[in-house]
């Protein structure tokens, strides 16, 4: 029944290319030619030639006559030397010879003067004789060369006409060829800066053309990037889809939940163990949820305040969490499932499970929350003061006791006022806390061992409601079943005298885990007095709500720590709790469309493209200037090299005039004769 029993309650460039101009210059050089004086020292006094028109060569020639005739009078001084130097070693010879003959006059006393005097005199003769040869030969040397000097110098008086023709001519193949070097001169000067005036104006001619290619290159990218930027500034329209939340339809409780003055003012008591006549203390007495059941105490009443938000249409519109208030039943917009005769299928029961989880974490958490007081005042001595409670959860381990209830419960024949425990008449294996007990043992064990040295208390109670429906639908089951728990939790929370026992069981922030059991009721059960059951056509059910979980030495983190490992099992309601959540709330994707207003990042990005172009196509025009620049520099360059060979072949052409003017002289000079004087005096 609504009593409890319970062992310990825990919890991110235009470049112009330089025009090249030049300009010859021709130096005219001007020999002057003079003549010098020779003079003959011996034969030829004050004789003068003059060569007006003589050069060089001329000059150079009677010099090397004036050279020749003093290397003559040299040689000539010293043969008269030589003879000189043989007369005085005659002189001497004769001294000696005298010296001689004194001696042996000396030492041959017997001579005679005739003999000596005869001696001498040959001897005398001998010596003038000498002299004498000697003194003619030079003389008739003397006579020849100057003869021959003098016809030379007479020659070349002689041919001083021709000389001067020859030279006349020499003169005039000179300025012939300086006159032919200053034409060719000026003709590649001509020729160059033609060249050059014709380059540039070929180059000019390109330069323009190219710029104004370039001019049409750029303008036109420029107007390709205008276009583009004028494009992409424009908005847009671009498909979407959309998140629509969509939010169903879900029932609130009718009642406006408020704690009674007197509690405020008397605080808050716990239940007292025991019963007060034939119905138990923890009964849910709050007169608000005393319709509960149909007819089950004095004053309870069929709920007649059908408001029509407070009325579920089907199951997907049930609340999950677990507010103060009553929900009520419209059987004629009820489009949930059916109920067979036979009962809850194990699918409905597993919402029927998902649900009821749902509501008492909701109860837990809203009065955590919003009535504190109430559970400070339950977890006191647990060390969960001021400390949220851990969500509790369904899964297969606590199916497994559950169901093992369920079926202690019907093996025994325990009704819906009746806990699973001893008193209700079945044996002490069979009881929750010996079915609790043997599925907890080994994790007992193993938390018993770990903390060694504190207390490992064990948390596990039972809440135990009935759940009828008067029409056989799941909604009607659910509907009945949150009214229920409304009266077995909120009814006593609020109980005039003190906190009742299921409030008090479910607040206990040591259980973890729930096992909900639906036990169906016989036909017997139902029957009987109390049973609370007023419509008997349809199956009806106790629900059981095992809960378990273990406090670590009433510390609260190490309780929790335990609390949130995985070795509760897995839960089984996931499922039927995400599809109500889902229908209740959920987000659809509608395509549809938004105009986009493009920003300067925008803007950038979508003409990067033909920015990059327009770089593209002036860098291009840029090298385009470059490369005729560099070619007409080339051009200049080549015609410069050309003008300068041909200066070079000028000057080289001019050299060969020079050259062969002067051989032709000299072989005209010596075919007149004119020969060095030196020759003649050799």
């Amino acid at each position: 029944m609504r009593n409890s029993n319970t062992n310990n309650w825990r919890s991110t460039a235009l470049i112009a290319g330089a025009i090249l101009t030049a300009g010859v210059v021709t130096t005219t050089s001007t020999t002057d030619v003079h003549a010098d004086n020779s003079q003959n020292n011996a034969q030829v006094s004050n004789d003068q030639v003059t060569y007006d028109q003589v050069r060089a060569t001329a000059d150079q020639q009677l010099a090397q006559l004036q050279s020749a005739n003093d290397s003559k009078e040299a040689q000539q001084a010293a043969d008269l030397a030589q003879t000189n130097a043989q007369i005085n070693q005659l002189k001497a010879s004769h001294a000696a010879l005298e010296q001689e003959q004194a001696g042996a006059i000396a030492q041959a006393q017997a001579s005679t003067a005739a003999s000596i005097e005869a001696q001498t005199s040959a001897a005398n003769a001998e010596y003038q004789q000498q002299i004498n040869t000697q003194q003619q030969n030079e003389a008739t040397q003397r006579a020849a060369n100057d003869q021959q000097y003098a016809q030379a110098v007479s020659q070349a008086a002689e041919n001083q006409q021709a000389v001067a023709d020859i030279n006349a001519q020499y003169q005039k193949a000179l300025s012939d060829a300086a006159n032919t070097q200053t034409s060719q001169a000026q003709a590649a000067a001509n020729n160059y800066n033609s060249a050059v005036a014709k380059e540039n104006d070929t180059y000019q001619g390109k330069l323009s053309a190219q710029q104004a290619t370039n001019a049409e290159n750029i303008k036109n990218a420029e107007a390709s990037l205008a276009s583009a930027t004028a494009n992409a500034n424009k908005p847009y329209e671009v498909a979407t889809t959309n998140d629509v939340s969509v939010t169903g339809r879900v029932a609130k409780p009718q009642t406006d939940f408020k704690v009674p003055a007197y509690v405020t003012k008397y605080g808050i008591h716990l239940e007292v163990r025991g019963y007060n006549g034939a119905i138990p203390v923890s009964d849910y007495t709050y007169p608000e949820f005393a319709n509960t059941y149909y007819g089950e105490y004095p004053d309870s009443a069929v709920i007649t305040n059908k408001a029509a938000e407070s009325t579920p249409h089907d199951i997907s519109e049930m609340p999950l969490d677990f507010q103060p208030g009553l929900l009520s039943y419209d059987a004629k917009n009820d489009h949930s499932e059916k109920v067979s005769a036979d009962g809850l299928t194990a699918d409905q029961v597993q919402v029927l499970r998902a649900l009821a989880l749902s509501w008492e974490n909701g109860f837990r958490n809203n009065v955590f929350q919003n009535y504190r007081e109430f559970y400070n005042v339950v977890n006191k001595n647990d060390g969960f003061v001021n400390v949220a409670p851990v969500d509790l959860v369904s899964t297969d381990f606590t199916d497994n006791i559950a169901n093992q209830v369920v079926a202690n419960r019907t093996k025994y024949n325990i009704d819906n006022n009746s806990h699973t425990v001893i008193s209700s008449g079945m044996p002490a294996e069979a009881t929750y806390t010996s079915v609790i007990n043997d599925a907890t043992k080994n994790l007992k064990k193993n938390l018993t061992s770990e903390f060694n040295g504190k207390t490992v208390y064990t948390d596990v109670n039972e809440n135990l409601t009935t759940m009828q429906a008067g029409t056989p639908t799941l909604l009607n089951y659910a509907i009945n079943l949150y009214n229920s728990m409304q009266g077995m939790y909120y009814g006593e929370l609020v109980n005039p005298t003190h906190i009742g026992g299921h409030a008090v069981n479910l607040l206990c922030a040591g259980v973890r885990t729930v096992g909900i059991g639906f036990q169906k009721l016989t036909d017997e059960m139902t029957a009987k007095n109390g049973s609370g059951v007023s419509d008997r056509k349809n199956p009806s059910y106790a629900v059981t709500f095992d809960h378990v979980g273990f406090n670590i030495d009433h510390d609260a983190n190490l309780t929790k720590e335990v609390q949130n490992r995985n070795v509760w099992g897995t839960s089984t309601v996931d499922a039927q709790l995400n599809t109500i959540k889902t229908a209740q709330y959920h987000v659809n994707k509608v395509p549809g469309t938004k105009t986009v207003t493009p920003t300067a990042t925008d803007v950038q990005k979508a003409t990067a493209s033909e920015q990059q172009k327009l770089a593209d196509v002036k860098a291009q025009a840029q090298q385009s200037l470059d490369a005729l620049a560099s070619a007409h520099q080339s051009s200049l360059n080549k015609l410069a090299q050309q003008y300068n060979d041909a200066k070079a072949q000028v000057k080289a052409n001019y050299d060969v005039a020079v050259t062969k003017a002067a051989s032709v002289r000299d072989a005209a000079l010596k075919a007149t004769g004119v020969v060095g004087l030196q020759a003649y005096k050799a």
